[in-house]
This record gives C-alpha cells, sequence and structure tokens, in this order.
C-alpha cells in the first residue's frame, strides 16, 4: 500500500491506494502554524482500519516552496558568480558578487580563485545583510574545483555561514543564466525546507511506519528526503504535478486534453497530447526567471475557490489574494464558493453567512445576492477561459516537448477537459461550455493530488561530459570519473550514462537518452578528439492506474 498526501495552503487531501484501487482518503483543513498536527492527523485517518507495517512509501506534494517564492518569504540572499571573461551582466536583480577565476568551457582551470577576493566579498555581502550565499560558475558542470573551493574558503573563515548552494550539485546542464537562477532560489528555500520536513518526520513518528518518505517533484518523479533538504528548489510546483499525475492516474487521457485543477488559492492549467503531459527539458519557470529545474507544464492562476471577490471601478473581480476560508466557514470576504453556496450547486457551511457576504457587493452593483452569484461564477469561468487561450497562443510559436518527445507537426487543438479540484463539479460544466470542450470529472475528483502523489515513481537524470584528447569522461551527479582511450564515441557515451541509471535500480525501461552532442576538437587542421556530451533520464510514471475506488 502507499499513502499519497497532498498540503495545499487551504486543504490537506489524503489517499490510500493498492495496485489498481483506492481504498481511503480524506480532506482535512491546513494548519499552517501546527503543520506536522495536520500530516499526523491526515496519517491516522487513511490507515486507521489497516495494518501501519503494510504501508511501502509515503509520498507527499506540497505548495511551501512555491509560496515561499512568491511571497518573498526568505531571509537576503546573495550569489558569487565565477563568469571567466565575456558578458558579465546579471540575469536577474537580484544580489550578485563576481569573482574572478576561470574554467574553461573544457574543465581547464585557465585562472585561480584569489581567496582574498572571496573573503572580502563575503564580508561586503554580510554587511549589506545577506544571510543565505550561493556560488554558480560558468563551466562549473564541466568541472566543480572552483565553486568546491569557494566554498571551503567560506566555511574556514565564516563559520556562521552553515549551507552554501554550488549550481553544479543541483544540475547538471549548462546554460548559466538558468543556473544562476536555480542556485540562488535553492539557496532561498533551504531553511524552509528543514523545516518543513522537521515537521514531516514529526507528523508520522507517533505512526509506526517503517517505509521511506518522499517528496514529488516539479517532473512528476518523487525524491528521498534526504535530497529533498539538499534541493529544495526541485520540491517547486510540487502542487500542480501532483494533480497532473493525478490526472493521468484517474483518466488516462486520449485525446488532446486540458486539464484544470481548482484549488483553494490557485486554478493550475496543463495540457495533454497524444496522451502525454506537456513537459519543460530546459527549465520551468520560476517567479518569471527561467530556471534549470525540468518539469511538467503547469500555469497557475490566482483565482481559486477561496479567492476573495471585490468591486474595483465598478468591476467585479476575482483574486489573486486570499484572505481566508469562504464566508460560509466564517471567512471574513466573499468568495466564488459562497456563490456556490448561494446559488444551492454546493452544500457547505452556513448559507446565510454566504448570501451576506455577497449582499455587501450586491447593495454596489444594484443587484441581488442570486444575481451578484451568477455574475461571479460567469467571471470566475472567463478568467480561466482567458489564460487557457492565451496559454494556447503562446505554445504555438515555440518548441513543445511532452515527457516523451519533442513534438513537431502538432496542432494544439484541445477535444476534452478534465476538471479535478474540490468545486469542480459545480464549476467545471461552464467553463467546458465556454471553451466548445467535453469533459469529465472523474470519481474521486476532490482527491486528485493524492492519489497522483501516491502512485508517482522515483525521477533523475544524469549528463556525461567526455573529452576523448584529454582522455577522460565525468557524472557530475555520482561524483564519477573515468579514463577513457580515444575510441571512446557518442554511443558508448549512451549505453554508459544508461548503463549509471540502471544501476541505481531505476526500471530499464524508463531510462531514455534526452540529450546527445558531439563536437570535434581541431588542432593545427587536425581533429585532436571529441567532446561528447549525453543525459539520461528517468522518465515520470506511476506505479498503477488507480481506476477502481474501495
Amino acid at each position: 500500500m502507499r499513502l499519497g498526501i497532498d498540503i495545499g495552503g487551504t486543504h490537506t487531501d489524503g489517499a490510500l491506494v493498492n495496485n489498481e484501487q483506492v481504498l481511503n482518503t480524506v480532506k482535512l483543513t491546513t494548519n499552517n502554524n501546527k503543520l506536522s498536527q495536520t500530516i499526523l492527523n491526515t496519517g491516522q485517518q487513511l490507515i486507521k482500519n489497516y495494518d501501519p507495517q503494510e504501508i511501502e512509501q509515503i509520498t507527499l506534494s506540497t505548495t511551501l516552496a512555491t509560496n515561499t517564492i512568491v511571497k518573498n518569504d526568505y531571509q537576503k540572499t546573495a550569489l558569487l558568480l565565477i563568469p571567466g571573461p565575456g558578458l558579465t551582466q546579471n540575469w536577474a536583480d537580484f544580489s550578485t558578487t563576481n569573482i574572478s577565476g576561470y574554467i574553461n568551457h573544457r574543465g581547464q582551470e585557465v585562472q585561480a580563485i584569489d581567496k582574498t577576493e572571496v573573503i572580502s566579498a563575503v564580508n561586503k555581502l554580510l554587511d549589506s545583510g545577506v544571510k543565505k550565499i550561493g556560488v554558480c560558475g560558468k563551466f562549473a558542470t564541466r568541472n566543480p574545483e572552483h565553486e568546491l573551493k569557494i566554498k571551503k574558503i567560506i566555511k574556514n573563515n565564516f563559520p556562521e555561514l552553515e549551507t552554501i548552494s554550488l549550481s553544479h550539485q543541483l544540475t547538471p546542464k549548462l546554460n548559466f543564466p538558468r543556473r544562476q537562477v536555480t542556485t540562488y532560489f535553492n539557496r532561498a528555500l533551504y531553511e524552509s525546507q528543514q523545516n518543513f520536513i522537521a515537521n514531516i518526520k514529526s507528523g508520522f513518528r507517533e505512526l509506526n511506519l517503517n517505509c521511506p518518505i518522499y517528496l514529488l517533484k516539479a517532473d512528476g518523479g518523487t525524491m528521498n528526503l534526504k535530497e529533498a533538504k539538499q534541493i529544495p528548489i526541485e520540491t517547486i510546483n510540487s502542487g500542480p504535478s501532483a494533480s497532473i499525475m493525478g490526472i493521468l492516474a484517474l483518466t488516462k487521457p486520449q485525446q488532446n486534453t486540458l486539464g484544470i485543477d481548482i484549488g483553494g488559492t490557485t486554478t493550475d492549467i496543463s495540457l495533454f497530447i497524444n496522451q502525454e503531459p506537456l513537459f519543460k527539458p530546459d527549465g520551468i519557470t520560476i517567479n518569471n526567471y527561467n530556471s534549470s529545474i525540468r518539469g511538467l507544464y503547469n500555469k497557475s492562476i490566482g483565482c481559486g475557490g477561496d479567492s476573495v471577490v471585490q468591486i474595483k471601478d465598478g468591476k467585479l473581480t476575482i483574486g489573486p489574494q486570499r484572505k481566508g476560508a469562504a464566508a460560509a466557514l466564517g471567512g471574513p470576504a466573499p468568495t466564488p464558493t459562497d456563490a456556490l453556496v448561494v446559488l444551492d450547486k454546493l452544500q457547505l457551511g452556513d448559507r446565510n453567512k454566504a448570501y451576506n457576504s455577497l449582499k455587501t457587493l450586491s447593495e454596489k452593483l444594484d443587484l441581488s445576492p442570486q444575481q451578484i452569484a451568477e455574475k461571479i461564477i460567469s467571471r470566475f469561468s472567463e478568467n480561466i477561459e482567458t489564460e487557457v487561450r492565451k496559454i494556447i497562443n503562446e505554445l504555438q510559436s515555440q518548441p513543445v516537448y511532452t515527457i516523451n518527445e519533442l513534438l513537431s507537426d502538432y496542432t494544439l487543438d484541445l477535444h476534452h477537459l478534465v476538471g479535478i479540484g474540490g468545486p469542480a463539479e459545480a464549476l467545471i460544466p461552464e467553463l467546458a461550455n465556454r471553451l466548445n470542450l467535453s469533459y469529465t470529472i472523474p470519481e474521486q475528483s476532490k482527491i486528485a493530488n493524492a492519489i497522483g502523489a501516491a502512485l508517482a515513481r522515483k525521477t533523475t537524470q544524469c549528463t556525461l561530459y567526455a573529452d576523448t584528447d584529454q582522455g577522460y569522461y565525468h557524472i557530475l551527479q555520482f561524483s564519477q570519473q573515468q579514463e577513457i582511450d580515444s575510441n571512446f564515441t557518442l554511443e558508448d557515451a549512451q549505453k554508459t550514462a544508461v548503463k549509471q541509471l540502471a544501476e541505481q535500480n531505476y526500471p530499464q525501461d524508463n531510462i531514455e537518452i534526452t540529450n546527445s552532442q558531439s563536437f570535434n576538437l581541431v588542432r593545427g587542421f587536425r581533429t585532436t578528439g571529441k567532446i561528447l556530451e549525453v543525459t539520461a533520464q528517468v522518465k515520470p510514471d506511476l506505479y498503477k492506474v488507480a481506476l477502481s475506488c474501495h
């Protein structure tokens, strides 16, 4: 049996699954001040009629990392960059300091790091109030020596700076601007991730469970808690990934499908083509910055069931703020949920409280509370429709990938909509009508994210870099370097990368090559060797498809 828990800002959902059956589900209010208690209560209710020793695995998805970044809820963070010669501009508006030193594109040291310069730079950052530091070298994925040396200098001279994020430990990708963003946010998230993991361990301690615990990543796969502590940035978009995996588990979309997950704070939009979710292999966007973290394609908008409804300049608006629960549940402001309650489309809380909250709006527009409720539902659907059409237009003009391939000669014509989330049954029909799509609201749609988390498999990737002229290859993810001869080929590199992942006990069928490049090294009009670069991945997948419910 596998246990999945999706921790949202509003609700925490749980599911207990076994092979193709959903055995038990639960939905509780998230207590952000006592998160360990929420986790404990969810686990207790899920397994109360089952033997705890039969639980094989626990996987959690969470919006913690995303919310921390969106709210800017972290201490002042800065990067030490080692750009070498050439362009040195900052690709983002966060704090950076350039450090002398240079490792070239082949991983060879050209200019050493100056210890005095590093110490001076760190002192200035500390004086400016910086509490967290990351290090990013342009060619650190070819040779991490300079990043490691800077970390050692900081550790020896500034023991209060206990954690330093290094770019080569976060991603194998060469793209320098994306690695800067990834390194910065990984360091920014570190402390909040430690607290979250402590809450997880505390919450499960009383349940007498003896099984591994995982967190869901942006790519729809899982990582263990030890990995998650060191690379918290991988759990960005964990919540939206859970909804995508949940849709795959509950429906297996056959056509070009739009996925809509309506939560309390946001609505998450995903797309499926040829039965596969769209994928961002180069990296997802984090707070409008392009990162190196590969992930499932998702767009979140601040329009959820508990988003505040207001009248601004004579117009009705929804979100992006959330002030609390719906008025029907004692919340401070009217929400789309209250509109559904007033229209008798949702049985929840106190209808009089919902009615009175809408009455404050109706007086401003000279409409009855029922008319205001209808207007809210219409505006809600309109907001999502507008965003969906914008997404389709954007994707028509750029390369589009699924988890298996780069799509070519495709048309992004949608045929079907799958809706999940608490208010899906009440809100999806109008949205589908606006978009002229057929729709499905699967059984257990309110708990789909937890089911997706429970069934997700572990994923990873590795990049092999080889220089036949210098006679070696390395795979930084596994801290491995081997000598090779001049006859080492691109095919050899591919086989080696796949073998390394297979030796980590990943299913052979799920391992694939996603990048394979070869460059000739020319000296004196003669080819002296080759640079080879190969990336292999374990693609996202589900253990079993949860089609039936107990």
